[in-house]
């Protein structure tokens, strides 16, 4: 076995108990001390770009914070955004700031980027990004120098840059919606979250951590515990959002305990559900399609791709609750890919 092997193997998960989160760094798995072992790293440095890819759910935020608060900005501003959330007609003055009169309304206000001046800034979900602003970020990137939206002077921010995604940006940048040099730019240091379904070892002592963590914000007192039924049902669960599926399942468990030992019954349905079983794997395009024939009439191809769009787009957004965000996920494509769509189609 090598020296790196070795070491990887037996680093000890030291990050501090009192940050908030750590519940989702507790584990022996050998993915999750990879983790830890990326975070201690990472944090000893100054400007290193990380890229942290997982699911949604999988605590990327979390991880984002861990590296900022173990490092020396740790006194420094901490400023995450979701790219996802951003209109794309803003994204450039909500990060880089803009003069008065820049734009319709626009009133002279300082960006994110220039908040987080000698601290971090945690651009999640940065696949979401316009092809114009990735421009504009690489350009910051590359001289640590920006403009506010509407101004001719140069501010300069020393920052860490953090980004995260749940996308493959190798083919993002296959699909020219992502940019290579600003991937190769991002990507300095890359650290995998690993799902919860694959580390189900490490059930027990996250949950143990999540009640001893949300009795504090209860007012308990003490740690309620969960009993060892419970802990076998939540173990069973293939968990679609990850930790954050299970941070919030034990909160909703200590409310209706009020505090006692969780019981099964404190679970959600689809969790006690005895004979639970992963949901079946995701069908192929070439197996959803496979039962489609050309009818002998003939059939109009334009018809039949705007038909087969809305019959999709329709599923996406009401599995979604009509969220967009959430739709162009389901669906593997960005936010404006989607409003695209649903302006063409004439979505109501």
């Amino acid at each position: 076995m090598s020296r790196a092997a070795e070491s990887v193997s037996d680093i000890p998960l030291t990050l501090p108990t009192h940050m908030p989160g750590v519940d989702l760094y507790i584990g022996q798995t050998p993915a999750m001390r990879q983790v830890a072992s990326h975070i201690l790293s990472v944090a000893r440095t100054e400007r290193t770009s990380v890229l942290l890819c997982g699911e949604t759910g999988s605590g990327k935020e979390l991880v984002a914070g861990a590296i900022h608060h173990l490092s020396r900005r740790a006194t420094r501003p901490f400023m995450p955004i979701n790219c996802a959330t951003i209109a794309a007609n803003l994204a450039e003055s909500e990060l880089f700031g803009s003069e008065r009169g820049a734009f319709t309304d626009a009133r002279l206000r300082r960006g994110v980027v220039e908040a987080a001046h000698a601290g971090t800034l945690f651009l999640d979900e940065i696949a979401e990004l316009s092809l114009p602003v990735q421009r504009t970020l690489l350009r910051f990137l590359e001289t640590r120098k920006f403009r506010r939206l509407g101004s001719e002077r140069l501010l300069t921010a020393d920052i860490r840059i953090i980004a995260a995604t749940w996308r493959d940006l190798d083919e993002a940048v296959a699909q020219g919606t992502f940019r290579a040099d600003l991937l190769f730019r991002i990507n300095v240091m890359a650290i995998t979250l690993p799902p919860l379904r694959q580390r189900k070892e490490d059930i027990p002592a996250i949950v143990s951590a999540c009640l001893n963590e949300r009795s504090h914000d209860t007012h308990i007192g003490y740690a309620p515990e969960c009993s060892p039924e419970a802990i076998d049902l939540l173990c069973a669960y293939h968990w679609p959002g990850n930790v954050r599926d299970l941070r919030n399942v034990l909160e909703r468990a200590l409310v209706l305990s009020r505090g006692e030992t969780v019981l099964p019954d404190h679970l959600p349905d689809a969790i006690r559900r005895p004979h639970h079983v992963s949901p079946p794997p995701q069908p192929s395009p070439e197996e959803l399609l496979a039962g489609l024939r050309m009818p002998e009439g003939g059939a109009m191809l334009p018809d039949l791709v705007r038909l087969l769009e809305e019959t999709l787009i329709t599923q996406a957004m009401e599995r979604a609750g009509g969220n967009q965000s959430e739709a162009a996920r389901i669906l593997g494509l960005t936010r404006d890919q989607l409003r695209q769509r649903l302006k063409r189609l004439a979505f109501r």
